[in-house]
C-alpha cells in the first residue's frame, strides 16, 4: 500500500505534512467491509443512486471530522491514502460516494443528475474550446476550479484515483491566499478581477437563455478571506456567446493572474496514485493537471468489468457541500 504522496518538480512547494491522511486500520476494514457490502447488493448501475447511512460508518465519519479542519482552514486540500481490501474499479467509485457523503451533500454535477462524474479521456473530438467538458478529454494546463458553471459554489471537489496514467497527470494545486497576495501589488488587475464577468453553465443547462451567469473571478468572505471562481476558456466563450467580448483590460487582468498562477512559487504538485483521493476547498483553490500519456487508446471504461490494469487514466469525480 502507498503511504506516501508521489511528489514532483522539485522547484514547487514542499507539499505540507498535514495533507496527507492514511485512515487507521480500524476505519479501513470499516470501510472496506461496508464497500464489499454495497458492491454485491448494487452490482452495476449508478453508484451516485446508493442511499448512505453515515451511522454505519462512524469510524469514517468521525475521522473525516477530525481531519476536515485542513480542508477548511489551513492548507485547504488534503490527500486521503487507499483503502486496504478495496481493489475493483467500482469499489474505488463506492469508496469515493462515501467519503463525499462523509464530507456533506453530495452536488449534480450535470443535467442529467449526476453527483458522481468519471474523468477520464474519452477520445471526443470536441475540444474544451469547441464545448466539450474538462473531464471528457486529456487536455491539461487550464487552472481553474471546478464549480464554475454552476451559481451556486460548492464547499468541496473530490477526486479519487481508479488508476493514474502511465506517465505524467500530476495534479498542480494553488491556494487562492498566496495569489491574492500577489495581485494586491497590482489594484487595477485585482479590481478588475472583482467585478463581474460571464460564465457559462456548460452541461448544467438546458437552454441557451438559461445558459449563462455573472460573477466576479475573486470575491471575499465576511473576513475578507478571497475566494475564487475561475476557468478561463469558459469565461472567454461565455464572452463571446453574450456578445460582449472581453475588453482589452479585462483581458490584460486575465493575462496577470495566469501568470501569478503559473508561478512555481504559489503551487504544489501532487501526483495521485491508485486508491489515493485529493480533497480540496474548492472557493478557495485552484487546480489543473499536467500532460500525460496513457496505457492504451482512449475507450469507453466499464468499472462494473473492467480491471484497474486494463484501464487509463481514470478518476470519480464528486461535488459536496457542507450539510
Amino acid at each position: 500500500m502507498s503511504t506516501t504522496l508521489a511528489l514532483a518538480h522539485p522547484r514547487t512547494l514542499k507539499v505540507p505534512d498535514e495533507t496527507f491522511h492514511r485512515f487507521s486500520e480500524a476505519t479501513q476494514r470499516e470501510v472496506a467491509a461496508r464497500v464489499d457490502q454495497l458492491v454485491e447488493r448494487f452490482p452495476d448501475g449508478r453508484v451516485d443512486a446508493i442511499e448512505v447511512d453515515l451511522r454505519s460508518l462512524p469510524l469514517l465519519t468521525a475521522e473525516v471530522d477530525a481531519v476536515r479542519h485542513v480542508i477548511d482552514d489551513t492548507a485547504h486540500f488534503l490527500v486521503f491514502d487507499r483503502v486496504s481490501g478495496v481493489d475493483t474499479l467500482r469499489g474505488q467509485a463506492v469508496l469515493a460516494w462515501l467519503l463525499g457523503t462523509a464530507l456533506g451533500r453530495p452536488m449534480v454535477q450535470n443535467t442529467d443528475g449526476w453527483r458522481l462524474i468519471e474523468v477520464y479521456d474519452r477520445g471526443v473530438r470536441r475540444t474544451i474550446e469547441d464545448g466539450a467538458r474538462y473531464h471528457q478529454t486529456k487536455q491539461g494546463a487550464y487552472m481553474h476550479n471546478d464549480a464554475v458553471n454552476d451559481v451556486d459554489p460548492i464547499d468541496y471537489l473530490l477526486l479519487s484515483c481508479g488508476q493514474s496514467a502511465h506517465v505524467g497527470g500530476e495534479s498542480i494545486l494553488v491556494d487562492a491566499g498566496p495569489v491574492h497576495e500577489v495581485l494586491v501589488d497590482h489594484p487595477d488587475e485585482l479590481a478588475l478581477l472583482t467585478q463581474d464577468f460571464w460564465f457559462e453553465k456548460r452541461g448544467m443547462s438546458l437552454t441557451r437563455e438559461d445558459g449563462f451567469f455573472r460573477s466576479p473571478i475573486i470575491r471575499y468572505t465576511a473576513d475578507g478571506e478571497p475566494l475564487v471562481r475561475y476557468f478561463r476558456t469558459y469565461i472567454e466563450v461565455a464572452h463571446e456567446k453574450v456578445g460582449e467580448p472581453l475588453t482589452d483590460e479585462q483581458h490584460a487582468a486575465l493575462d496577470l493572474f495566469d501568470a501569478v498562477l503559473d508561478q512555481s512559487s504559489v503551487q504544489y504538485r501532487v501526483r495521485l496514485e491508485r486508491g489515493q483521493t485529493l480533497v480540496s476547498a474548492d472557493d478557495r483553490f485552484l487546480h489543473t493537471r499536467t500532460a500525460f500519456c496513457d496505457r492504451f487508446p482512449p475507450r469507453e471504461i466499464d468499472m462494473t468489468a473492467d480491471r484497474p490494469e486494463e484501464v487509463n487514466r481514470y478518476m470519480f469525480r464528486m461535488w459536496s457541500t457542507k450539510a
